[in-house]
């Protein structure tokens, strides 16, 4: 009876593969570099002002906001689809058959009405892993819970916009400074958080030298992060590989439970033909954790860890 919500949650996998294959491809890309501006050749300035800035040269694809949006429907499905088995399998077709959504509350005010139309049309058991589940469930920062995100995703894609995958700047290290003479720094500044073409993402300030000779090599090092907005109650932001990694095992993990709750097997997973032929260039399923830009303009891409999903 769970066999649709098992393939559905195949599926939206399936698509996250391929979204991982090109976001691994579009680290080689040379898409965006960092341009300094100063003021070096202003004598009357007593300040040294240099800023960094980013240009985009190339933005990342408008199909993975679509690849985006393929994930985040057959993974809402999939909690759909399983919650519609439980109900058939203890009550039948229901009544009104519109009503039979997975809750996702992170209240327990948002979860009143679900429990008054759903609760008798499943088993104890399967309702009480529901309401286990939730978000409400959460101490703190419940808009930080994975089906949580998945809900605002999905109504974000749903109802508004597409995805689009942002840059996030990480403040890394401070710029290196090497001088044959000492220099005294008024202010230095490092942007952490979204960052958009054009904007300023490092700068500093030097007290000029009394002859106005300067004379020092600056190695600044930044890194970009491609993200999500998750939220807009905070508005928040998290990197793309957390939050698809995220939403993907909390799916994973309700179907499961709920499987389970029914007194059904969990599938083999050879048998959700799941496409393999992706890992073959996308191991780790949601991409690079991050990107290193050198002085020198090479990269180093930060790896996501190595992860072991596979349920007890």
């Amino acid at each position: 009876m769970m066999r649709s919500a098992w393939i559905k949650w195949a599926r939206a996998v399936e698509h996250q593969r391929v979204l991982a294959r090109q976001s691994r491809e579009f680290v080689e890309v040379d898409s965006h570099e960092y341009v300094r501006f100063d003021n070096a050749n202003d004598d009357s300035d007593p300040l040294l002002r240099i800023q960094w800035r980013l240009h985009v040269k190339q933005p990342y694809p408008e199909q993975w906001s679509l690849l985006i949006g393929d994930i985040l429907t057959n993974l809402r499905a999939a909690l759909d689809h399983a919650l519609w088995a439980a109900v058939i399998a203890h009550s039948g077709p229901p009544p009104r058959p519109q009503a039979i959504q997975f809750p996702i509350a992170t209240t327990a005010k948002k979860l009143r009405q679900p429990r008054s139309e759903l609760a008798e049309l499943v088993t104890a058991e399967v309702w009480q892993a529901v309401e286990s589940l939730q978000p409400l469930q959460a101490q703190s920062d419940q808009h930080l819970h994975p089906l949580e995100i998945l809900r605002w995703l999905c109504n974000v894609d749903k109802h508004r916009f597409v995805h689009v995958v942002g840059r996030t700047s990480i403040d890394l290290t401070p710029v290196h400074i090497a001088s044959p003479t000492p220099l005294e720094i008024i202010d230095e500044w490092r942007h952490e958080g979204p960052v958009a073409d054009g904007a300023a993402v490092a700068s500093l300030k030097i007290k000029r030298p009394a002859d106005g000779r300067i004379r020092l090599d600056l190695q600044p090092t930044f890194s970009l992060l491609a993200t999500l907005q998750i939220s807009d109650d905070p508005i928040d932001h998290r990197s793309l590989r957390a939050v698809m990694d995220g939403i993907r095992d909390a799916v994973l993990w309700v179907l499961v439970t709920l499987t389970k709750a029914s007194g059904q097997p969990v599938p083999d997973p050879g048998s959700l033909e799941l496409g393999d032929f992706h890992e073959t260039v996308a191991a780790q399923y949601a991409g690079h954790l991050g990107i290193v830009r050198h002085a020198d303009g090479t990269l180093t891409p930060i790896p996501s860890p190595p992860e072991d999903n596979t349920p007890d």
